[in-house]
C-alpha cells in the first residue's frame, strides 16, 4: 500500500535521546519520501516555538501537531485546531504545585514559561540542551495575554493521584514521560484526536497514514493511524497501540521504516 501522510514524534523518535538534533542520514530520508509526495506532519508535546530551526535538520514539515495536539498548523503557521486550559484547570494546577513546592511550567504560543522552579527547569536546560525555549513565568502573569495549552510538571504518580482527589473533576490527565516528570493536559488534548482532525482537513482516510511515536502521549496517534509504528526503545503503552515495531532513532529505525514502506521514493532518489 502507499501511504500518503507520515506523522512522526520529535524526542525519542525523529530525534535520539542522546543527541540535540534529528541526525542527519534520518532527516534525508524524511525528506526524500518528502520530495516524491508524502505528506510530512511533526506530533510533539512541545510547543510549536520550542522547535527550533536547526533540531529537525532541514525537515520543512507540511503540518504540525504541537503541545501534544492542543496546536495544530500548517507550514504556514496556518491555524487549524487550538485548544487551550481553562482558567480554572490552571489555577488549580499552580496552586497545587505551589502548595508543594513542585516546578510546573506551561506551554504558550510563544513559548515555555516556567511558573514555579524557574532556576530548577533552567539548570536541567544548560545540562540538556534540546531547544525547550525556557522562559521565566514566575510572575504568573503570562496567561493573561492568552490561556495556556499544556502544562509540564516534576512530580510523581502518587501527588499526581493526589491532584486528582483534590481536582479531578477538571478532567485533568496527567502523563508521564518517566516517574518524576509528566505532561499535564486537558481531558480533550490528544494526539489521536488530533490527527482525526487533520485527516478530516486533508481529506484522507486513516489508513492512508503512517504514525511514529514512542511514548504515552503517541499512543492515540498510533492508534488511529492506519499504520502505528513504535520504535523499540518505546513505553509499554506505545507498544501496545502500535501495529509494529522498528528500531531505535539512534540505530537509524526510522530510515529503515521508510526505506522499506516507500522504496520507489530512493530509488528515484
Amino acid at each position: 500500500m502507499s501511504y500518503r501522510l507520515l506523522v512522526m514524534d520529535i524526542d525519542g523518535t525523529l530525534r535520539p535521546h542522546s543527541c540535540t538534533t534529528v541526525p542527519r542520514t534520518t532527516a534525508k530520508a524524511v525528506k526524500t519520501v518528502q520530495r516524491a509526495g508524502v505528506r510530512v506532519a511533526i506530533a510533539t508535546g512541545r510547543g510549536r516555538a520550542s522547535v527550533p530551526r536547526d533540531l529537525l535538520s532541514g525537515i520543512h514539515p507540511d503540518y504540525w501537531i504541537c503541545s501534544a495536539g492542543a496546536h495544530v498548523l500548517d507550514a504556514k503557521g496556518t491555524l487549524l485546531y487550538d485548544t487551550r486550559m481553562t482558567p480554572e484547570q490552571m489555577y488549580a494546577l499552580v496552586d497545587f504545585c505551589e502548595n508543594y513546592e513542585y516546578p510546573l511550567r506551561f506551554i504558550f504560543t510563544d513559548g515555555s514559561y516556567a511558573y514555579l522552579g524557574y532556576e530548577e527547569f533552567l539548570a536541567w536546560s544548560k545540562d540538556h540542551p534540546i531547544g525547550i525555549g525556557l522562559k521565566d513565568g514566575m510572575d504568573q502573569d503570562r496567561h493573561l495575554i492568552d490561556m495556556p495549552f499544556t502544562a509540564f510538571a516534576w512530580l510523581n504518580r502518587e501527588a499526581a493521584q493526589r491532584f486528582q482527589d483534590k481536582y479531578g473533576y477538571l478532567g485533568l490527565r496527567f502523563v508521564f514521560d518517566k516517574d518524576d516528570a509528566c505532561d499535564v493536559l486537558p481531558p480533550e488534548v490528544d494526539k489521536g484526536r488530533a490527527l482525526t482532525g487533520l485527516l478530516e482537513k486533508l481529506g484522507l482516510p486513516a489508513a492512508d497514514c503512517v504514525a511514529v511515536g514512542d511514548g504515552d502521549n503517541d499512543v492515540g496517534m498510533l492508534q488511529t493511524a492506519g499504520l502505528g509504528v513504535a520504535v523499540d526503545t518505546a513505553s509499554s503503552a506505545a507498544k501496545a497501540a502500535a501495529d509494529r515495531l522498528c528500531p531505535a532513532a539512534d540505530k537509524g529505525g526510522l530510515e529503515a521504516l521508510l526505506r522499506e514502506l516507500w522504496p520507489q521514493a530512493f530509488e528515484e532518489a
